[in-house]
């Protein structure tokens, strides 16, 4: 089990952050953090306040309802559909059509728990000298984790307000920034982290180059945060990567299954990580989404398990046969018990003791086996076997834990790489740097097979291998016969040989499933015709549209009334 670093209870000393990463004290409820109990002007209670800014950081990507949820379940590869049987999955089935409803709880919840982060941030800056030395690494660290979740909303809502301080006069209300105020507060806030950072790695917090990453992220996606569409920020990008090459603090592990274990202290590819522990800190439940509760026994757990998420079969047939990742991020298949050696459960192992799924006949019995092909996201939906389950970040076995107390990698070295490449693209220059790049990263993950690790600029300079195109099987939802007909598809081809660089899209994708990355890479890739593949494509149950509205989510309605001042996004 990895050391406890509790984010809750960091302690000031000498007017800096000491950044311990082995403690076991009592967390503290941030939920209890008030005027009434905090002193800002003792060291302690601030380490609190920006301890809670760090907890806020992690529930904001894990939790249920959370960050993660919202953006992967509106992409190309991950989906909640309605589960026959079952009953849950209807709150999900906006976002995979892309027609979500403003208050709908995904979106909701990642702008308050944004914006409570914000709070505390704030309340740290606010109670610390800027012109004291000796406190300039705690004001980096405050500024960073603010920035990282005015980065997020950003991203996710575009035209938000910006407030940067809690001493405010009693009714105030923060005012929306324009896209372009906003780009520019964060380029100065993270500019300014990366400069008064070191670069040491410290478990759970930024350094200068967590800071570089967070500034190359803006650059990339710089054309569709603004509607620019120059290469100003490509160049930018590729400055800030390759400052984090040039300091030789990071390396690819030696497999990529390595950096979704539940300890990632001592990987060598992550360069900013949210921790989580058994004790403090257990919130991300991707086990519960995705499989039934028998599922769970494959692994060696007890974790509880609801039978929702699952791929959506497109994306798999995307990937090559040869390729590790496909079995390290999804299960598919027959289901078996885990084995026990030592301490380590080897999942789905024990090809002698099956897993058997005991449901009525509209599910199938027998075998517990999560089948490639889904009916529909809600027409019916999905029976229980249907869509082979993610399974990329490690389900601790002999515990009741599932995913819970994992790590989550926010920045690693492979996407160092991968941007370096995708600059060059966009640039026109170095184009085979970019293809050895990006081969570089598929290695580990084709063994011996060099030939179908190696990736040349036409091939990623050349269309998708994604079939995209709307694809489900439509049955009646009292049919018992339901989960054996395929007999009523309703099918369009579009295939992905009209997107541009979509060989480096689908690279991308493979590497970075389900790591917050895809929704990004949806909007920076273009078709021919110049739309978006987020809009451009269909795939499943979702279909095409020239309709750029859901490009961002709506701003929530409980915040719309609770601040008057505020105007929804454009189409809601």
């Amino acid at each position: 089990m990895k050391k406890i670093f509790n984010l809750a209870l960091i302690a000031f000393a000498a007017g800096s952050i000491s950044l311990s990463s082995c403690t076991d004290l009592e967390e503290t409820l941030y939920s209890d953090l008030n005027e009434s109990n905090i002193d800002l002007s003792n060291e302690t209670d601030l380490s609190l306040l920006l301890g809670a800014a760090t907890a806020q950081y992690r529930y904001l990507v894990e939790d249920w309802f959370g960050m993660f949820h919202l953006l992967e379940e509106s992409s190309d590869q991950y989906m909640v559909p309605s589960r026959v049987g079952v009953g849950w999955g209807d709150a999900y089935i906006g976002l995979h059509k892309h027609r979500w409803a403003i208050d709908a709880g995904q979106i909701q919840n990642p702008w308050d728990l944004a914006y409570r982060g914000i709070g505390y941030a704030n309340k740290v800056i606010d109670a610390i000298n800027p012109d004291n030395p000796s406190t300039k690494g705690s004001l980096a660290h405050a500024r960073f984790f603010r920035a990282m979740f005015y980065y997020h909303l950003f991203d996710m809502f575009r035209n938000v307000p910006l407030q940067t301080t809690q001493e405010v006069e009693p009714g105030y209300l923060p005012q929306q920034v324009s896209p372009q105020e906003m780009f520019d507060f964060l380029v100065q806030e993270f500019t300014y982290a990366k400069e008064n950072f070191g670069d040491e790695f410290v478990y759970g917090y930024g350094n200068k180059h967590a800071a570089s990453m967070a500034l190359a992220k803006l650059y990339l996606n710089k054309n569709v945060y603004l509607g620019t569409s120059d290469n100003d920020g490509y160049e930018a990008c590729l400055a800030e990567v390759e400052s984090i090459i040039s300091s030789g603090k990071y390396s690819l592990a030696a497999t990529y299954k390595d950096n979704f274990k539940e300890d990632l202290s001592s990987n060598p590819e992550v360069i900013f990580v949210i921790p989580g522990d058994r004790t403090h800190t257990s919130q991300f439940g991707l086990q519960s989404y995705c499989f039934p509760q028998s599922g769970i026994e494959a692994y060696g757990s007890t974790a509880p398990g609801y039978n929702g998420s699952c791929a959506i079969p497109q994306w798999i047939r995307t990937y090559d046969e040869a390729d590790g990742r496909l079995a390290d991020t999804w299960a598919g298949g027959p289901q078996y018990h885990a084995t026990k050696q030592g301490d380590i459960y080897i999942p789905n192992s024990d090809k002698d003791n099956p897993i058997y799924f005991e449901a009525d006949d509209w599910s199938g019995t027998g075998i517990l086996t999560y089948n490639l092909n889904v009916h529909s996201i809600d027409n019916p939906g999905a029976y229980q076997q249907e869509g082979y389950r993610l399974h990329k970040y490690e389900i601790v076995g002999g515990t009741d834990d599932g995913t819970t107390s994992d790590d989550f990698p926010v920045f690693r070295y492979a996407d160092v790489l991968m941007m370096k490449a995708e600059c060059l693209l966009r640039l026109g220059r170095d184009k085979e740097t970019a293809a050895q790049l990006v081969t570089q990263v598929r290695q580990r993950s084709f063994g011996a097979n060099v030939a179908k690790a190696t990736r040349t600029v036409a091939d990623l300079e050349g269309g998708s291998v994604y079939a995209y195109g709307h694809e489900e099987y439509t049955v009646a939802q009292d049919s018992p016969a339901g989960y054996t007909d395929w007999s009523n598809p309703i099918m369009t081809h579009e295939g992905g040989a009209d997107i541009e660089l979509g060989g480096l899209l689908d690279d991308l994708g493979w590497e970075f499933c389900c790591e917050l990355h895809r929704r990004q890479d949806l909007l920076r890739f273009k078709m021919s015709d110049g739309r978006s593949v987020w809009n451009g494509k269909s795939w499943f149950c979702k279909d095409a549209t020239t309709d750029t509205t859901y490009d961002i989510y709506c701003i929530p309605e409980s915040a719309m009334k609770a601040n008057i001042s505020m105007k929804q996004n454009p189409g809601y």
